[in-house]
């Protein structure tokens, strides 16, 4: 004779109401999968966001003056620059009080014609010498300086380190890829030093069968500034902005800041939707449960006769609601995780915010904090039910059961 164990009913009577059941495994799944989505994608873009701030490389960025709105759509999200400032500003912020180093940068966009190996692909000019991050990443990835013909290419791309891809009609060697970072602007580009980029435009004027780049001697689209110790960015900032009216200096942090409020929106809306659906699925969980009760009272009173106690009514009916809410929410994550990795591309385009997909740990971990949840809100919502199951009289139990 099979032993009778709280687990055992608590199944049996989910295998006798599927129906029911199945409305509260759909509830906290919604609700879980929700969660699940806001806790990954806001704290995966928090992460990101500062990892790519740090591409930066920089305490102030200077852009034109025209390239004001919106400030960071070609440092974060690949936009290629329309506005250009001219060489000469290089000096001349420089030799303002408190500015270390000065780094050029140009931000173009293959064309589409025969002269690139892929249209649409995000190149960035830098300069070799001085620039923060790219120099950095060739010295740790190659140990040596770049060579004639030689770009890195970011992680986006399937292209293999020695191979070759043409931009505007000259063959150029991938020397390197630089790791995800979670930026469009870092892993959806390819890195040309500033003068071989100026070479390429005077060629692209020479020859009929190569497209224009639309680029001149000199033309810098931003300017990244390093600062010296003992000086702020905002101060060193307002002085640029000051002595040059036609540019415009942005401290790093204010890139920061922008982002951070969109993110902070994002959040509310996020925050105000996961309560939503997790308060229904509470509410839809101790409605289900106490009809449950209502229609088990025969049952419950005739357990009691034979010896059930308290106890084990009331924890029958706190496993049923274990049982359903651990089902309800892994079905929930994997409906989460499956929604990121279909949509992810679309939502980083449309909410312009730098993302990497977490590690399977990281993921694991969330996973088992929203199950946990799930089992806390659940117990919560079953407590009455459980307790009023618990409290009756096997007699009356079975009498309001006929």
């Amino acid at each position: 004779m099979k032993k009778i164990d709280i687990v055992y009913l608590a199944k049996q009577n989910i295998k006798a109401r599927k129906f029911r059941s199945l409305g509260i495994v759909l509830g906290i799944a919604i609700s879980s999968a929700t969660l699940f989505i806001s806790i990954i994608l806001l704290l995966s873009m928090q992460n990101s966001l500062a990892l790519g701030i740090a591409q930066l490389g920089a305490d102030i960025v200077v852009l034109p003056a025209q390239a004001e709105p919106p400030v960071q759509g070609t440092l974060l999200t690949s936009k290629p620059s329309i506005y250009y400032m001219s060489s000469a500003y290089r000096s001349k912020i420089k030799a303002i009080e408190g500015v270390n180093t000065v780094s050029p940068r140009v931000y173009l966009e293959t064309a589409n014609a025969k002269c690139c190996f892929r249209p649409g692909i995000f190149i960035v000019g830098f300069d070799p010498g001085t620039d923060p991050i790219i120099q950095p990443w060739i010295k740790k990835l190659l140990k040596r300086n770049l060579e004639p013909f030689e770009i890195l290419t970011g992680s986006g791309y399937d292209w293999i380190p020695g191979s070759k891809i043409k931009v505007y009609g000259v063959p150029f060697t991938i020397a390197a890829k630089i790791p995800t970072t979670g930026v469009k602007y870092f892993d959806k580009a390819i890195f040309i030093p500033i003068n071989t980029l100026y070479w390429l435009s005077e060629r692209s004027r020479k020859y009929s069968d190569v497209v224009d780049m639309n680029l001149k001697q000199g033309d810098v689209s931003a300017y990244l500034i390093q600062i010296k110790p003992g000086f702020t960015p905002v101060n060193v900032a307002e002085k640029i902005n000051f002595y040059f009216p036609e540019l415009k200096a942005y401290p790093a942090q204010q890139f920061i800041g922008n982002t951070k409020n969109n993110m902070l929106a994002l959040l509310k809306g996020l925050v105000i939707m996961s309560s939503f659906t997790w308060v229904t699925a509470i509410i839809l969980v101790a409605v289900i449960l106490s009809i449950t009760v209502n229609e088990r009272k025969r049952e419950f009173g005739i357990l009691r006769a034979l010896g059930a106690s308290k106890r084990f009514i009331f924890g029958d009916i706190i496993v049923e609601a274990y049982i359903l809410a651990t089902l309800g929410s892994i079905i929930g994550i994997g409906i989460g995780y499956a929604f990121l990795l279909s949509f992810i591309n679309y939502l980083v385009e449309s909410l312009r915010m730098p993302y990497i997909l977490p590690s399977f740990l990281y993921v694991a971990i969330i996973s088992v904090i929203i199950i946990d949840i799930s089992l806390f809100l659940s117990s919560l919502a079953s407590f009455y039910p459980a307790y009023k199951s618990a409290e009756l009289e096997p007699y009356e139990a079975i009498r309001a059961g006929e």
